[in-house]
């Protein structure tokens, strides 16, 4: 019996992530189109591009991980999507430490060796990786609406 609450409770905690991870999928897709809110590449790499943010910061608040990550992380976010025809750049801002916020609300504030785990993986996998693919989905933006 103890497997399957702990099974429950792990798939209860995987559909919260997945409803936030929805919530911000909507979120992204409103803040970045005139046009009803659906998923296209653009919200997929912005919300992509926005998960990283939220580990390095939590990393850096947490574990005591160099702050220079996450502030340098979310200025170029930032920068790449103020290539967006009619962005609103303050709150794409708002909507990133929104992310920021609910992960740290999910997770904790505590340096966890799950966190720990997480960081490492986005330090490995290299955080450039999502921002050039944001960088892409923002070009094939901005070629589609010449």
């Amino acid at each position: 019996m103890r497997v399957l609450n702990k099974q429950r409770k792990s798939h209860s905690n995987v559909t919260v992530g997945i409803g936030w991870r929805l919530r911000s999928a909507v979120i992204a897709s409103a803040l970045l189109s005139n046009t009803p809110a659906s998923a296209d590449g653009l919200d997929t790499a912005y919300f992509l591009a926005m998960q990283p943010y939220a580990v390095l910061k939590r990393a850096s608040v947490a574990c005591g991980k160099p702050i220079e990550e996450h502030v340098a992380y979310k200025q170029r976010l930032l920068e790449i999507l103020s290539g967006v025809p009619d962005i609103d750049i303050r709150a794409a801002s708002r909507d990133i430490e929104q992310a920021y916020q609910t992960d740290a609300h999910l997770g904790g504030l505590d340096c966890t060796d799950g966190l720990q785990d997480r960081y490492k993986q986005v330090i490995e996998r290299g955080i450039d990786r999502d921002l050039e693919y944001l960088a892409e989905e923002v070009l094939n933006r901005q070629h589609r609406n010449q």
